[in-house]
C-alpha cells in the first residue's frame, strides 16, 4: 500500500523530509555488512554497534536524527533501548529477538509522540517456532489479541508444549 512504498522509499527526496528506518541485527559484523550492502546499492545508511567508541556512538545517533541526514540506520541492540527518533517511520528486525524484552524495545523506536510507525521482523524456519511465542505475546500485551491468526497461535502453542516437555 502507499504507506509501505513511503517506507520503502524512506521518501528520499533530499527536502529533509525524509521518514527514518532502523534496522536491527544480532551482531557487529551483520550490522556493518548490512550497512555495507546498503551502500553499495546506494542507501545513504549508518551503522551503530558497541564494537564503536562511544563518540562514534554519539556521532551517528546525531547524524540519524538529523533531518537531512542519512535516512537508514542498522544497529545492533545497543539502539534498541533509549533512542528516540520521532521520525521514526518503519523498525525492521532484519534478525530477530530473542527475547519479549527486546522485542517491545526494539519495535518501540517507531511510532513515538503520536506518529505512525510499522515494524517488520524477518524469521527463518529455524526461528519460526521459537519467535512466534513472543510476537504473540506482545500482541496481547499491547491489547491486540484480535490480531494474533490463527497460524500465529498454532505455532506459539506447539513451542510451548514442546518446552513444556523438554
Amino acid at each position: 500500500d502507499e504507506d509501505n512504498e513511503e517506507v520503502a522509499e524512506g521518501e528520499g527526496k533530499g527536502d529533509g523530509t525524509a521518514k527514518k528506518v532502523i534496522v536491527f541485527v544480532d551482531t557487529q559484523v551483520k550490522a556493518d555488512a548490512v550497512f555495507s550492502q546498503l551502500m553499495s546499492c546506494g542507501y545513504s545508511s549508518l551503522s551503530l554497534h558497541g564494537g564503536k567508541e562511544q563518540e562514534d556512538r554519539d556521532s551517528t545517533i546525531s547524524d540519524f536524527k538529523r533531518s537531512d541526514g542519512p535516512p537508514v540506520l542498522v544497529a545492533t541492540s545497543v539502539a534498541g533501548r533509549g533512542l528516540d527518533v520521532p521520525s521514526c517511520a518503519c523498525v525492521v528486525n532484519y534478525s530477530a529477538p530473542n527475547h519479549l524484552e527486546d522485542y517491545v524495545h526494539r519495535v518501540g523506536r517507531t511510532g513515538r509522540a503520536g506518529n505512525r510507525g510499522r515494524a517488520y521482523t524477518f524469521v527463518n524456519s529455524t526461528d519460526e517456532a521459537k519467535f512466534a511465542p513472543i510476537v504473540a505475546r506482545a500482541m496481547i500485551d499491547a491489547g491486540q489479541a484480535d490480531s494474533v491468526g490463527p497460524e500465529l497461535r498454532a505455532l506459539s502453542d506447539s513451542f510451548k508444549e514442546r518446552v513444556k516437555k523438554g
